[in-house]
């Protein structure tokens, strides 16, 4: 099993590293922790390099993209992913339907199964 989990290595981003690399683990599988930024630089994807190497079944991706949710599918399928993972600190409202989402864009173009994981310490409402 291939597990790619996207992450911009924020703190809530992390988490859903974590979870992906149990669920890689629990099942044998590979790793692969993808970061998609619009442009390059500040060392990136050397400290992307580092976080996948925490992992003893774990690589890394690192892409320029300007659509950040299409380079994260495409960087999915070339993988021939069996889980894309993301996380999602959740918004709402007003803010949600004028800026959209990663992880909301993400749920409806992937092959693969599509795992969105909820990264927020707030309680469920």
């Amino acid at each position: 099993m291939k597990v790619v989990v996207a992450t911009d290595r924020s703190e809530t981003a992390q988490r859903a590293v974590s979870w992906a690399a149990q669920l890689a683990e629990s099942f044998g599988g590979e790793l692969v922790l993808l970061n998609v930024r619009p442009e390059g630089g500040d060392g990136a994807e050397d400290l992307l390099r580092a976080d996948a190497e925490a992992f003893s079944n774990a690589r890394a991706i690192f892409r320029i993209d300007h659509d950040i949710p299409g380079g994260i599918v495409r960087a999915a399928e070339e993988e021939n992913a069996d889980v894309l993972v993301v996380g999602s600190v959740g918004r709402g409202g007003r803010r949600e339907s004028l800026l959209g989402n990663v992880p909301n864009r993400l749920s409806h173009t992937p092959r693969c199964t599509v795992v969105i994981v909820n990264t927020s310490d707030a309680p469920a409402a």
